[in-house]
């Protein structure tokens, strides 16, 4: 009697385990390609440069200039914005401001050599770089996506400081130090975008030509003496003439370079209207 009745259970049991079984539906996990965006879409852009992050770089004579969004300290905030299905208006900004000032009253009391009564110092370094660019698609698939662009790069930056000091009788003597440089280039490149899935995110890779240059960056040194003499001259950095002179009275430079590939980069690009 025992044994007839755990059969039927055992029977019960995998028929309703067989019902179970034959009614489950499985998840659906196709995926779409459909994250191309069209006229009226926007983008917020990242780059990962693989080989040259940035205009100039320390020991020669130019500025070391960020020219893409890494997501690093000082680097272009860029984004996109598509005016028709096929073409894009992109853009890049970067503003840098620092500065400092010191200014103090020395003791009386003190046994000073040069016998100071103040000191002032300030200083302060801005910067301002300004990108526009035009992006033209040629593929219209929800995979692949080849386009090319353009770049203007407008660069603009000011180097000042400002040091003084009065002596016990009221003399003062100052120096006043001031760089100004302005930055241009050009940039041509040709993409290739990967879009993900249906997330409103694509993957690619920019390479192609670019070209700087850099004008000004020389300093002029204003110094006013204690006993009311003044006088100026110029200086500019990595003097190929250093120790051969004290100074220039007047000096012009300008930096360019220009190379195919030197602005490699891996892109990802977030959408969104």
């Amino acid at each position: 009697m025992k044994k007839t009745i755990l059969s039927v259970v055992l029977l019960g049991v995998c028929s309703m385990a067989s019902a179970q079984l034959s009614t489950r539906e499985n998840q659906d996990t196709r995926y779409k390609f459909g994250g191309r965006p069209v006229a009226g879409d926007m983008a917020l852009t990242f780059g990962l440069t693989i080989n040259n992050a940035s205009f100039g770089d320390d020991g020669d004579s130019t500025r070391s200039i960020s020219v893409w969004n890494r997501l690093s300290r000082g680097n272009l905030i860029t984004g996109k914005k598509f005016v028709s299905d096929d073409v894009a208006y992109r853009a890049g900004i970067r503003l840098y401001r620092d500065s400092r000032s010191v200014k103090g009253e020395f003791d009386s009391t003190a046994q000073l050599s040069n016998m100071l009564s103040e000191a002032e110092f300030k200083s302060a370094s801005r910067e301002y770089m300004f990108v526009p660019g035009i992006e033209k698609h040629f593929s219209s698939s929800n995979i692949f996506d080849v386009y090319t662009a353009g770049d203007l790069y407008l660069g603009f930056g000011r180097d000042k400081s400002i040091s003084s000091t009065t002596d016990r009788q009221g003399r003062t003597t100052s120096t006043t130090m001031t760089t100004p440089y302005t930055i241009v280039g050009l940039g041509g490149v040709i993409g290739v975008n990967v879009f993900v899935l249906d997330l409103p995110i694509s993957l690619g890779v920019e390479y192609g030509l670019s070209a700087f240059w850099q004008l000004g960056d020389k300093t002029k040194v204003e110094v006013e003496e204690a006993d009311g003499d003044s006088y100026e001259y110029f200086t500019v950095a990595n003097d190929p003439f250093v120790g051969a002179h004290s100074g220039y009275s007047s000096v012009k430079q300008k930096y360019m370079t220009m190379n195919t590939n030197d602005q490699v980069r891996v892109v990802m690009n977030i959408y969104f209207n």
